[in-house]
């Protein structure tokens, strides 16, 4: 006997990859299934490489351990049915904040209302109107009556302060 681990395991699995599919396939009725399956037969191999087995029955070793994962599959299935079909809801995440993500949300909303509240009055009034009402630096400039390089300036002064306000805490 030698341990599993011989130059023929994983090629042994690999020549046997396509059979062992077919048969898991057929015991869970799912392609994708079949396939984490038959990754974790291939781990499961390689996890107990060490246990003595016979060379001449390292084909049906394999075999043998995907269809037990198969099987064991198909128990825990019966056992949880509620929870068929889990496989297509791992790309679905919740999008809702918690309550952490709210609370520092609020924190960051506090210290950003505030450090606009503490910038010039021009500097202030450049900012609203460019970032929150979606104004053009020339249509700012016009309803202003100045120079779009003065509404750009101003906007440039209102950035920095705001930066240097809002990672003052950092």
């Amino acid at each position: 006997m030698h341990s599993a681990f011989t130059p023929d395991l994983l090629g042994t699995f690999l020549s046997l990859r396509k059979r062992l599919l077919s048969t898991i396939s057929r015991l869970v009725r799912s392609h994708a299934t079949a396939e984490d399956l038959a990754q974790d037969t291939f781990l499961r191999l390689w996890e107990r490489r060490n246990t003595p087995v016979d060379p001449a029955h390292l084909q049906n070793y394999v075999l043998r351990t995907g269809r037990n994962l198969a099987i064991d599959f198909r128990r825990r299935e019966r056992i949880a049915p509620f929870v068929q079909g889990i496989e297509h809801l791992d790309f679905i995440a919740d999008q809702a904040p918690t309550p952490e993500d709210s609370t520092a949300a609020r924190q960051k909303l506090r210290v950003l209302s505030a450090a606009i509240e503490a910038l010039p009055p021009r500097a202030r009034q450049v900012f609203v109107m460019a970032r929150i009402d979606g104004l053009t630096y020339v249509e700012i400039g016009e309803k202003l009556g100045i120079s779009p390089k003065t509404v750009f300036s101003h906007m440039v002064a209102a950035l920095e302060k705001l930066d240097s306000s809002c990672h003052s805490d950092d």
